[in-house]
């Protein structure tokens, strides 16, 4: 392989979740300033944006303390609304499979997500990631990161990885992949499936997890 280590994104790319960010964030502007937030809202003025400076643009009256404190509601009430999905929640299909191969062959990899630890040690319960990677190897957002770059870097360091395939779907996330020379597979949005292309360092994009192992051999 020539690749020496994996590192996967998480939200929208591991688990397609902007629905209940979607319904999280809506109850939040309604409270704040009466405004509906869409699919449409979320692309374009929330996603890639702290959550505090998100909702200081809803309402900028508030203080930074008040800003952040509606951050942890948000994330409360999108764990909430993960949680009591009728059915259940799964990761994207073929990401289980993709694990035990890279466990079973040894190659090492891990997380980088922009999520908080609240966020990702719920992922590891509701998923049970530990079955596959030590939690203590995820590199999430705890406030020393000054962006992606730095989360990437980091998690190559985590897992002694020097030339690494990153799987993402934002495209800041493609573009800080880029700057650590790092190839990416990208999932599909359908507001970014033409993008793509500008980007060099995206080898291919795919739907779900289902035969990528293909493209690590």
């Amino acid at each position: 392989m020539k690749y020496d280590g994996i590192i996967f994104d998480f939200n929208g790319t591991l688990f397609f979740d902007t629905k209940y960010h979607v319904l999280a964030w809506n109850e939040i502007s309604m409270e704040l300033c009466g405004r509906e937030v869409t699919e449409e809202i979320m692309d374009k003025e929330i996603s890639g944006v702290p959550n505090a400076e998100a909702i200081l643009k809803m309402k900028p009256e508030l203080s930074r303390a008040e800003a952040e404190e509606y951050s942890r509601k948000k994330e409360e009430l999108y764990r909430g609304f993960v949680q009591n999905a009728p059915g259940g929640e799964h990761l994207v299909k073929g990401a289980e499979e993709l694990f035990s191969w890279l466990k079973e062959n040894s190659i090492p990899f891990t997380i980088a997500s922009a999520s908080i630890i609240e966020n990702i040690s719920f992922f590891v319960d509701y998923f049970h990631l530990d079955r596959w990677l030590d939690p203590q190897m995820i590199v999430y957002d705890d406030g020393s990161y000054a962006d992606k770059v730095n989360m990437f870097l980091e998690a190559k360091k985590r897992i002694r990885a020097d030339r690494v395939l990153i799987f993402e779907d934002s495209l800041s996330g493609i573009r800080c992949a880029g700057e650590i020379g790092a190839d990416v597979i990208a999932l599909e949005t359908p507001s970014m499936k033409d993008v793509y292309g500008q980007y060099p360092n995206v080898i291919h994009t795919v739907r779900d997890f289902e035969g990528i192992t293909e493209y690590l051999k």
